[in-house]
């Protein structure tokens, strides 16, 4: 508990001590014990961060994991009050509370960072399937779920049968009829399909340091809309929780640290990254932002020349600088996760994600929840350097916020606002629903309807034609049926069909990899 009831003094002190301390151990002035490698005001169990002092290992470039479970257990919980919904999820996986830098090395300022399908692509030097270019995976990790009201303005009708499917297409990033050259094409709902889902978005190196998460939604492809490729993801109105940084004619970056807010440090060294209390920054409107505070400020580079800074080989800085969120994209905050490292390795362990949000935000771009309504939902985790298709995702589920019937009850507590947050341990109060999350591969919204019928893909691995024939379509388009109709997550779950009609066609844990494109180079359509 150092870190958190430490002050600012103790906290810059701690700063100095380690930049002298080199890799091998954190140390802080007045303790005899190594602290945890979490950020300011981190200890086990207080926030974003965590684990042992010692050795942070340098970030390699890492390829596709073939071995990564197909399945990741995930378990939620969920409360509200007068005025504000929670969610408590949990799962376990990677600390991941790092993403992108700038290193400075052999006299210039290189970009790190990039998930483990890009490091595959580089390593391959692939530069049609990814980039082929990136030196380090490092990548966030995040949790994330899409609301849908099937009786408010906003319904996507299909939601409750298809998921996250529908918003997956064979043309989105790494799937097969996408191209390196095609851009960031976001999932995005099919063109006759109207609506749009609301996207809770915890980013869990760009926003949870301050206590803030990131509000979206997704929707129609409507164009190129400056993300290279025009999928529909989009941000609420407002501002979001970080800023990236730019460089200038010489390569340096936009920001470094204010030497005032760490102990005098403009920069890290790049060996010490995931175990160093610098491996974040912020602007000074989330300086003092969440229980951890105050945090360290990056400042613009030249202000940083003129105070004498002149980088050295190894300095590294982060190239997102966290701030206060504005407007509707500021309506999702993460108050009270925490990570827990396991006993053997401080950068594995498990997430306990908490998500508050206000019941009716009053904006249009957001889900409005109501007593007596029930809401669609599907959930997903990134973990372990991935993005894109590679992460883990849910079947859809139903949840209410009274006793309807639905896959998830919300429990009624007293008061209003976040000052009081439920306490989710007590789960005979907050019972919890334990969801298998399992890894789609190349399963995509064409695939499930049978669009795809005489196209085979072709496994770069083996050579062999992959089978686009999905015998459960007819069930999805003209009988109403749903994926969890007929599909379980994993092999292990029994089978207890929600709806009357389906019929146990496998889990998805042995499915999907029979398709190709799990954990391995994605199949390509015959040339």
């Amino acid at each position: 508990m150092l870190w958190r009831h430490a002050s600012k003094g103790t906290w810059l002190v701690a700063l100095a001590v380690t930049a002298y301390a080199g890799s091998n151990m954190f140390l802080v002035a007045g303790c005899d014990t190594a602290p945890t490698g979490g950020g300011p005001g981190d200890g086990p169990g207080d926030g974003p961060g965590g684990g042992p002092g010692m050795m942070s290992p340098a970030p390699t470039l890492l390829g596709l994991d073939a071995n990564k479970a197909m399945v990741l257990p995930f378990t939620v919980q969920t409360a509200h009050n007068d005025d504000t919904m929670f969610f408590h999820m949990s799962w376990e996986g990677n600390r991941g509370d790092t993403h992108d830098y700038f290193h400075y090395t052999n006299g210039a300022w290189q970009r790190e960072g990039g998930v483990r399908r890009d490091g595959q692509s580089t390593i391959d030097d692939d530069d049609i399937r990814g980039s082929n270019n990136i030196n380090s995976t490092i990548y966030e990790s995040r949790a994330t779920f899409m609301l849908d009201d099937p009786n408010g303005p906003n319904a996507v009708a299909g939601f409750q049968e298809y998921g996250c499917m529908l918003t997956c297409h064979d043309n989105s990033r790494a799937m097969p009829m996408w191209a390196h050259a095609d851009g960031e094409v976001h999932k995005y709902l099919p063109d006759d399909v109207p609506g749009r889902l609301d996207l809770w978005h915890h980013r869990l190196a760009r926003s949870s340091y301050t206590d803030l998460s990131d509000d979206q939604w997704v929707g129609q492809r409507i164009g190129d809309e400056g993300d290279g490729g025009g999928g529909s993801r989009h941000g609420d109105a407002g501002t979001g929780p970080y800023a990236t940084a730019s460089t200038d004619d010489n390569g340096n970056p936009q920001w470094v640290f204010d030497p005032d807010t760490t102990g005098g440090l403009f920069a890290f060294n790049f060996d010490d990254l995931f175990l160093s209390p610098m491996r974040y920054f912020v602007d000074t409107t989330a300086e003092n932002l969440g229980p951890n505070a105050p945090h360290p400020v990056g400042i613009d580079y030249a202000d940083a020349v003129a105070m004498g800074y002149v980088p050295a080989e190894g300095d590294t800085v982060p190239r997102r600088r966290l701030r206060q969120t504005v407007g509707s994209r500021g309506d999702i905050t993460t108050i009270g996760t925490v990570f827990t490292p396991s006993a053997s390795d401080p950068l594995f362990g498990r997430w306990d994600s908490n998500i508050q949000r206000a019941l009716d935000t009053g904006h249009d771009d957001d889900t409005a929840l109501a007593e007596g309504n029930v809401y669609n939902i599907a959930f997903a985790v990134h973990t372990d350097k991935v993005t894109v298709r590679d992460h883990y995702v849910s079947f859809p589920y139903t949840i209410s916020l009274d006793d309807t019937g639905a896959d998830m009850q919300s429990v009624r507590v007293a008061g209003s606002g976040t000052d009081a947050l439920p306490d989710f341990t007590n789960t005979s109060q907050f019972p919890v629903t334990n969801i298998n999350l399992f890894l789609p591969g190349i399963t995509s919204y064409e695939f499930l309807r049978n669009e795809n019928v005489g196209l085979e893909y072709i496994d770069p691995d083996t050579g062999n034609p992959v089978d686009q024939t999905h015998f459960g379509a007819t069930a999805l388009t003209t009988q109403g049926l749903g994926c969890r109709a007929c599909h379980t997550a994993a092999t292990d779950e029994m089978f207890d069909p929600p709806q009357t009609g389906g019929f146990p066609s496998g889990a998805m844990e042995t499915l999907v990899p029979q398709r190709g494109g799990v954990n391995t180079p994605t199949p390509l359509p015959p040339q």
